[in-house]
């Protein structure tokens, strides 16, 4: 009888470890540690969303003992959230409990149907497992911010300028504002044609405002020759 039990348990792990093989091919020219495509596909409301992320574990990282920085050897990197996720997706991983080990190209499928349009950037928070001297177990947190998906369709549309690939969302807008496409800081004008000053940041080529205190109208974002007009609810 155990002996029944055990092989059925071969089997199913077996099948468990053809399905991950199918739904999960290694790109294994990648020799870079981090996280790929640098790029993410866009995706469009109530459209299947699939996208695989390839990763490749770093093999040390820097933590704090005692009060100083000192060098490790990664034994093992754990993801342990997707943040910024568009309504409608989730993630799965292909290794147990999300670790993944130094030197082994790996992979996270973000998938699902999304509900809501906009411009939404991802953070993988992942928790580095090492050990100092070889012995001491230590652990470092640590969040990779280099992605970002956009969802087009639905009620909040993203405004798009097919020369340059500007887009704005949400537009119209009530409280924060984002834009990509443009590679240098974009300035803003209301419709008189008058600099309005706002703190814009970027991240990984995402420019955001907070816009909540401005009044309502028609605005305009230039940068390099290239307008946008948005609106302000």
């Amino acid at each position: 009888m155990k002996t029944i039990k055990h092989i059925i348990f071969l089997a199913l792990v077996s099948l468990a470890l053809n399905v991950q093989a199918q739904n999960c091919t290694p790109d294994t020219t990648i020799k870079v540690p981090g996280f790929y495509p640098n790029k993410l596909a866009d995706g469009n409301v109530g459209t299947a969303y699939s996208q695989t992320v390839m990763v490749l574990s770093f093999k040390d990282t820097s933590v704090t003992v005692g009060g100083s920085q000192q060098k490790v050897t990664i034994d093992s990197l754990k993801l342990t959230k997707v943040i910024g996720l568009p309504a409608g997706l989730g993630y799965v991983c292909f290794e147990p409990r999300c670790i993944y080990l130094p030197s082994k190209v790996r992979c996270i499928k973000l998938s699902g149907t999304p509900t809501v349009s906009g411009v939404y950037p991802l953070k993988f928070a992942i928790t580095a497992y090492a050990k100092v001297n070889g012995f001491i177990p230590v652990s470092q947190p640590d969040t990779i911010k280099n992605f970002s998906i956009t969802i087009t369709g639905g009620t909040a549309q993203i405004t798009e300028n097919s020369v340059a690939s500007i887009r704005v969302y949400p537009n119209p807008v009530t409280n924060q504002i984002f834009v990509s496409g443009y590679k240098v800081k974009p300035q803003i004008y209301n419709a008189l044609g008058a600099e309005i000053k706002l703190k814009m940041t970027e991240e990984n080529g995402l420019w955001s405002a907070d816009v909540s205190e401005l009044t309502s109208g028609i605005y305009f974002m230039t940068s390099s020759g290239i307008h946008t007009q948005w609106i302000k609810e």
